[in-house]
C-alpha cells in the first residue's frame, strides 16, 4: 500500500486507499495456489495514457483486471472499459502481440458472475470480457488457465520483462491505419492555404531526407515553418503515413504524429474514424468506432505521452544518470541494459507539431 501510494502521481483519497486495501486482499486469495507469475498494479498502457487497475501474468496468459469496489451491478461502460485496455495491450504492447489476453471486470458486490467465457471473434487471441465478483473470481481465473494450458509453452513463461515492453503497433493495426487515412478526403480534416503541389513538394523533400539519412547512419532534423493555416500539420501527417505504408511494405520505416494540441488530435482521430464508419455503413459492412479510434492512435498521439514513456525511468532511478562535459545525461548503456529495446523506440521518424506545448516551465 505504501509503495503505491508513493509511486502515484495524483493526491490519493480515502477512497482510493481502501479500494486499493480490498483489491490487495482478494488479490492474495486468488494468488495463493500459484508458484510463479506476477502482479502489476496501476499499469500505464505504453504512450496512451491509460491505466489499468491490476495486470496478472500467469503462465503465458495476461489477465486484465478492473474492479469496481462496492458496485453491485455490471455497467457496459466498465466491460468496455476493460476490454479497451485488453485490446491497447494486444495491439500497442509489444511483449503482449502474441500472448492470450483475458479482460475481467470485478463488481465486488455483485451476486452473479460469468460462466460462460470464449476468445475474440476477430483470433486475436483476446476473450470476450468477463464479469465476476469478488468471490468467485478465483474460480474464473483458474478454469481461465485450464482452457489455455495446451496453449502454453512451458520453455517461455519468463513474466519478468512483461512490464518493460515498449510500446509497438502491430502489423495488422498499422495497415488499417493507413488503409484508414489514404482513404480519406485530408482536406476535410485540416484546412490550408497551401497548393496541392507545394503540399506534395514539402513533404517529398522531407521523406528524400529521411531516406538519405538513414543510408548513411546518421540522424537529422526537419523544420517545417509557415504561417497559421500554410499546411504544416497535414505534411507531417502525410510524412508519418508514407512511412507506415513503407512497413507494411516489409520496411522498418515507421513514424509517429506527436502534437501538443490536445483538441487537435481530438477533431483528428474522431474525423478519421467516424469517416471510416461511414464508409464502411456505406458497404453494408460492420465498423466499431472504438477500433476505428484505436487505429489512428497507431500514428497520431499526444504529446505528453511519448515523453513521459522516454523519460519516466529517470525519475525512478537516478544512477542511469551521468555527468558529460558537465551536463547531467542519461546512461545510455546502463540504460539499454536493463530496460533492453525499449530505450530505442519503434518509430525512425518522429515529428512534433506543438512541441512546446509538451514542456512546462519546470
Amino acid at each position: 500500500m505504501q509503495t503505491l501510494c508513493q509511486g502515484s502521481e495524483f493526491d490519493i483519497n480515502l477512497a482510493q486507499r481502501d479500494a486499493w486495501q480490498k483489491e490487495i486482499a482478494i488479490l492474495k486469495n486468488l494468488l495463493c495456489p500459484y508458484e510463479h507469475g506476477q502482479v502489476i498494479m496501476e499499469y500505464d498502457i505504453p504512450r496512451l495514457g491509460k491505466r489499468a487497475d491490476v495486470i496478472i501474468l500467469l503462465n503465458r496468459v495476461v489477465f486484465v483486471l478492473e474492479f469496481k469496489v462496492g458496485s453491485s451491478e455490471f455497467l457496459r461502460h466498465d466491460i468496455e472499459q476493460v476490454w479497451d485496455y485488453a485490446l491497447d495491450l494486444k495491439n500497442f504492447q509489444e511483449a503482449s502481440h502474441n500472448r492470450t489476453i483475458v479482460p475481467i471486470l470485478v463488481a465486488t458486490e455483485v451476486k452473479s458472475a460469468s460462466i460462460r467465457w470464449q476468445k475474440s471473434v476477430y483470433d486475436d487471441d483476446v476473450y470476450e470480457p468477463l464479469c465476476t465478483n469478488s468471490e468467485l473470481l478465483s474460480d474464473l481465473v483458474k478454469n481461465i488457465l485450464a482452457d489455455n494450458k495446451n496453449d502454453i509453452d512451458l520453455t517461455d513463461l519468463d513474466n519478468s520483462q512483461w512490464i518493460c515492453s515498449r510500446y509497438s503497433p502491430t502489423p495488422t493495426i498499422i495497415q488499417a491505419a493507413s488503409y484508414m487515412y489514404t482513404h480519406h478526403s485530408v482536406e476535410d480534416i485540416t484546412k490550408t492555404e497551401a497548393t496541392g503541389e507545394m503540399l506534395k513538394n514539402t513533404t517529398d523533400s522531407i521523406i528524400d531526407i529521411i531516406k538519405k539519412t538513414r543510408e548513411r547512419g546518421e540522424k537529422a532534423i526537419c523544420f517545417v515553418t509557415g504561417v497559421p493555416g500554410a499546411g504544416k500539420t497535414l505534411v507531417g501527417l502525410n510524412v508519418a503515413i508514407q512511412q507506415f505504408e513503407k512497413t507494411e511494405n516489409g520496411d522498418n520505416e515507421m513514424a509517429v504524429y506527436l502534437s501538443g494540441n490536445g483538441p487537435l488530435v481530438d477533431v483528428l482521430t474522431e474525423s478519421l474514424a467516424r469517416d471510416k464508419k461511414k464508409q464502411a455503413d456505406e458497404k453494408g459492412e460492420k465498423c466499431n468506432i472504438t477500433d476505428a479510434r484505436r487505429q489512428v492512435k497507431s500514428f497520431i498521439q499526444i504529446i505528453h505521452h511519448y515523453r513521459n514513456d522516454y523519460i519516466a525511468v529517470l525519475k525512478d532511478d537516478g544512477s542511469k544518470l551521468a555527468l558529460v562535459d558537465g551536463k547531467l545525461q542519461v546512461d545510455e548503456a546502463k540504460y539499454k541494459k536493463l530496460n533492453g529495446e525499449k530505450f530505442e523506440g519503434v518509430e525512425n521518424v518522429a515529428i512534433f507539431d506543438e512541441a512546446q506545448r509538451a514542456w512546462t516551465k519546470e
